[in-house]
């Protein structure tokens, strides 16, 4: 993918997921939010591969503003973080971790359609609020993402996006919900977020039917490319954003010191 492309990306990332607080130096830019678990706001990402001046200075001032907010440094490292930056934190010993791909997708009209009602269950869009009980409701994405207070700072989150939120939720016959995704439509691009299914209602094709809804309230919006993260350890996920039509856009993983450096 051009680097063009891949800026897009991510600064659709940066608009569809804010942080709490962020600061930027040139093209280093450091997102913060004390208290949430996601390192994809909490990390620096530079956006320029040519910004490589004072590469150790800027390192060591980065991490000390990350040690004032008592948050973990994680450098996210995409295809466009300057060379010269990676092979200093190579230097150093830096580790790994959190492999994670970027997949993009072509939207084109009526290529994949929710539906209005499959086997009982009805997609729609609906608030933040409704959005946020029904990801309670079918157990988030993950068991911590629905612990004590990580979705109200979810909720904060998402109330921070500017851009088109599309909060979409599944219901059955008796209106109880049993799949959510959210996804955000910025210029043409969408991005797909939080898609869950609750565990009692898998195998029924609520995953596909979710991603379709998505896309289809994206072209609605004007949206021409669909894109999503998911990370390499979750082969269910994978399968389905494949079955979808998504392809290999870019990875990214994150960098960090070992215990002590």
């Amino acid at each position: 993918m051009e680097p063009s492309s891949i800026l897009a990306i991510e600064t659709a990332n940066l608009n569809g997921f804010p942080a709490e607080m962020q600061r930027a130096d040139g093209a280093w830019l450091s997102r913060l939010s004390p208290g949430v678990p996601a390192r994809r706001v909490n990390s620096l990402t530079v956006f320029d591969a040519e910004d490589d001046t004072r590469i150790a200075a800027r390192l060591d001032e980065t991490r000390a503003l990350f040690s004032h907010h008592d948050i973990a440094f994680h450098l996210r490292d995409t295809p466009l973080t300057p060379p010269a930056l990676r092979a200093h934190v190579d230097a150093l010993g830096w580790l790994s971790a959190g492999d994670t791909d970027v997949w993009t997708r072509a939207l084109a009209p009526g290529d994949i359609a929710a539906g209005a009602e499959v086997d009982g269950v009805e997609i729609a869009p609906c608030s933040l609020a409704d959005w946020l009980a029904a990801f309670i409701r079918v157990g988030g994405t993950r068991p911590e993402t629905v612990a004590p207070g990580a979705v109200e700072q979810l909720g904060a989150a998402l109330s921070r996006v500017a851009a088109r939120r599309i909060c979409l939720v599944a219901r059955d016959t008796d209106g109880r919900a049993v799949a959510v995704a959210i996804a955000v439509a910025d210029r043409d691009l969408l991005g797909i977020y939080d898609l869950a299914v609750d565990p009692r209602a898998r195998l029924r094709g609520l995953g596909t039917r979710m991603v379709g809804a998505c896309l289809e309230y994206g072209g609605r919006l004007g949206c021409r490319t669909a894109w999503l993260q998911v990370v390499c350890e979750n082969a269910p996920a994978r399968a389905l954003y494949r079955r979808c039509g998504f392809a290999d856009a870019y990875s990214y993983h994150y960098r960090f010191p070992p215990t002590g450096g």
